[in-house]
C-alpha cells in the first residue's frame, strides 16, 4: 500500500512541478532515454546481468526482476520496442518520463501483442541515471 501511494504522489508531483524548459532538460531527457534504449537493447538480447545492469541495485523491484527474468527469456519469444517517450521532469532526486513499450510475439505461440503506457521514475546510482520504479497508466492490445 505505501508503494501504491508513494508511486501516487510522486506522479502527482511530477505533474504539477510539471516539465523544464527543453535547454534545462534536454541532457537529462536524453540520459533518461538511453537508460531505456539500453535496457531493452539487453532485454531483447535476453540477457539478464546486462538488462539488470540499467535497473537501481535497491530499487524496489530489483529482487523480483532478478529472479523473474531467466523465466521470462525462457518462456517468451517476444520482443519489445520503445512506443513512446515523454520527459516530465525531476527534483533532487528522482526524474520522470511517460514511457510507452510495444511487446510483440515473434512465433505464432499464444501470445498477446500489446503496448504498455506507464509513468517511469529513475534514480541516480553511482552518478548513472538508472531504472528505480514504474507505475502502469494503461495496457492495451495491438494488432
Amino acid at each position: 500500500m505505501k508503494r501504491i501511494r508513494f508511486s501516487t504522489a510522486a506522479c502527482l508531483l511530477a505533474l504539477l512541478v510539471g516539465p523544464l524548459p527543453a535547454a534545462a532538460s534536454g541532457g537529462l531527457e536524453a540520459a533518461l532515454r538511453q537508460v531505456v534504449e539500453d535496457n531493452l537493447a539487453a532485454y531483447n538480447s535476453e540477457d539478464p546481468s546486462r538488462t539488470l545492469a540499467s535497473v537501481h541495485t535497491k530499487s524496489p523491484a530489483y529482487a523480483t526482476m532478478q529472479e523473474a527474468l531467466p523465466a521470462q527469456f525462457s518462456a517468451l519469444d517476444a520482443r519489445t520496442e520503445l512506443e513512446g517517450f515523454t520527459y516530465i521532469g525531476h527534483d533532487n532526486e528522482f526524474a520522470v518520463a511517460r514511457v510507452q513499450y510495444r511487446t510483440v510475439g515473434e512465433t505464432t505461440e499464444p501470445f498477446m501483442d500489446n503496448i504498455l503506457d506507464t509513468m517511469t521514475f529513475f534514480y541516480q546510482e553511482d552518478g548513472a541515471w538508472k531504472y528505480w520504479d514504474n507505475y502502469v497508466l494503461g495496457a492495451r492490445l495491438s494488432p
